[in-house]
């Protein structure tokens, strides 16, 4: 087995292993290993690794190339174990794993020490220990730590519980399950708001003993209008020592009528909103709870009404990530931000407006996919899909759909960058430049070569949501796809063919143009004028 240790230009370090027979590595989020910067190219580079364990690194086309051990190579160099290679501001260091074994030893406990913890784990406590042996003020004292030790220790354990939980579900049993071990908890629910203050949601009562006769034969518990009031109003914990003697509900008949001694209530409050109420009481007790025990109960409110503001916070952005994840499938990354910053510059919902629009085939594949077992042809599919997607993006396009062994793409919608056709060709020719890279690993893959025609044509379509009311989609309609659609027909394999109303945008002296013979499409009186792109290079005049 080998691997490359990757070494970052701000000093991050990662490692991949080299677990396929060809490992892509550029800057196109489409590669096996993805170096995100400017000084990488979209496919820099492979490295093919033998079945005999022998390694090779072989530059594709880069800008800045190669270069290994401070010297760039031309072709194929073969890697050898601690081998440096410099990809643009990324360096790569080859290798080659040696397994020595590894020598695993457990820790021992020392028998005094397991003797300690054995002590300290005794369940009748520390109070045990000085029972019969020291004055009454002193196993006072001691029960008295160990009750706040208790009361701590729920707290930290609050902590750690409702931290976790990021569901209403989790953090209600949670929350439920701490209140109950403070003493005199006889039952208890939780409930719900929205934010207008109304109920939406109220757990089922928790008892700590199930009653005789069931939950059935159990005073109903009624938490009063003065109390939810209050609570809304002040947003504070109540504590209820003696309901009898507490003239803040002397007027409260549900509170009478319930038949409780004493009671807790505290709000479950998030940033600037009370998301529900926390009850819990005892039918029995008057001065059921300590002034301690009331801090405990409002401190687990507090910090579950903190772990419903993450809830809420969490969901809205997985929704924002949900709502822009769908974008970034079909838009450009740049085209993206644009619309997440200025959602009401974007037009959707049937406009017309100009765009030029591109569709790239597989030539033939048809006829290699029956030679090829289904998965086979599904992973040369989705590589040869990610890369062009890439490609489209980075020239500010917007991926319409995939079709079959083909793609469609639009330059201009749904916001044009002014300069929409150059781009749609710029893209057409990395798109053939990238196959001819592709197709140099594909036999060592066991990949057929592909070939690849590609149609552009720019004009005015209807843009926007279309579909029915289960499905809809953005795209684009019109004579204007149409035509593309048969130019990308004619085109032959390897080759890119525009119309003259594409040619017409674009700056003549970055294109290298040749003007065909007419073509008749279907759908079109009259031949249209058309142009092939040369993509070699791109620096030429118009013929």
């Amino acid at each position: 087995m080998s691997r490359i240790i990757i070494s970052s230009p701000d000093g991050k370090r990662g490692m991949l292993e080299l677990s396929k027979p060809v490992v892509t590595v550029g800057r196109g989020a489409g590669n096996d290993l993805v170096l995100p910067d400017t000084s990488v190219s979209r496919l820099h580079a492979v490295i093919k690794c033998d079945s005999d364990g022998t390694s090779f690194i072989a530059d594709r086309g880069s800008t800045n190339g190669v270069i290994i051990n401070g010297e760039r190579i031309e072709g194929e160099r073969q890697l050898r174990h601690r081998d440096r290679a410099r990809l643009g501001s990324y360096e790569l260091c080859y290798e080659e794993v040696r397994d020595s074994g590894l020598l695993v030893k457990s820790a021992e406990i020392p028998s005094t020490l397991r003797a300690v913890l054995k002590q300290g784990l005794r369940k009748d406590g520390l109070a045990a220990h000085f029972n019969g042996h020291a004055p009454p003020e002193i196993i006072e004292q001691v029960k008295r730590l160990e009750r706040e030790n208790h009361l701590l220790t729920m707290l930290y354990d609050a902590g750690i519980a409702l931290s976790s939980k990021l569901s209403l579900d989790g953090i209600s049993e949670q929350v439920m399950n701490l209140a109950f071990r403070i003493q005199g908890v006889e039952r208890g629910f939780m409930m719900l708001l929205n934010e207008d203050g109304e109920v939406t949601r109220q757990s089922e009562v928790r008892y700590r003993h199930a009653p005789d006769g069931g939950a059935s034969g159990q005073p109903h518990i009624i938490l009063s209008r003065s109390i939810m009031e209050r609570i809304k109003s002040e947003q504070k914990p109540i504590l209820v020592t003696d309901v009898a003697t507490d003239e803040r509900f002397s007027g409260s008949e549900s509170i009478r009528i319930a038949g409780l001694r004493s009671a807790m209530c505290a709000p479950l409050l998030g940033s600037g909103r009370l998301f529900g109420i926390l009850y819990v009481d005892n039918l029995e007790k008057t001065q059921a709870f300590t002034q301690d025990e009331w801090n405990i109960f409002a401190l687990v409110a507090a910090q579950a009404g903190a772990a419903m503001d993450t809830l809420y916070a969490h969901e809205q952005i997985a929704n924002q990530v949900t709502q822009r994840a769908a974008l970034e499938r079909f838009l450009s990354p740049e085209v993206v931000e644009m619309i997440a910053s200025n959602p009401e510059g974007v037009r959707l919902g049937g406009v017309n407006q100009k765009v030029s629009v591109m569709f790239a085939d597989i030539r033939g594949f048809t006829g290699l996919s029956e030679k090829l077992q289904p998965e086979k042809v599904v992973e040369i599919l989705n590589n040869y899909f990610t890369h062009v997607t890439e490609v489209i993006f980075d020239h500010g396009g917007t991926l319409d759909k995939y079709l079959g062994d083909g793609v469609m793409a639009l330059f201009g919608a749904p916001l044009s960058k002014g300069n929409d056709a150059e781009n749609a060709v710029l893209a057409a020719q990395s798109i053939q430049r990238l196959v001819v890279e592709l197709n140099r690993d594909a036999s060592a893959r066991g990949w057929p070569e592909l070939n690849v025609g590609i149609g552009i044509n720019t004009g005015i379509v209807t843009a926007g949501n279309i579909g029915s009311p289960r499905r809809i989609d953005y795209t684009v309609i019109g004579d204007t796809v149409n035509s593309a659609s048969r130019l990308m027909s004619n085109a032959p394999p390897g080759s890119i063919i525009i119309s003259q109303s594409t040619a017409a945008d674009l700056t003549k002296a970055k294109f290298q143009l040749r003007r065909l013979k007419p073509l008749t499409v279907k759908g079109k009186s009259e031949p249209i004028e058309v142009f092939s792109v040369k993509w070699q290079r791109a620096v030429a005049a118009v013929k």
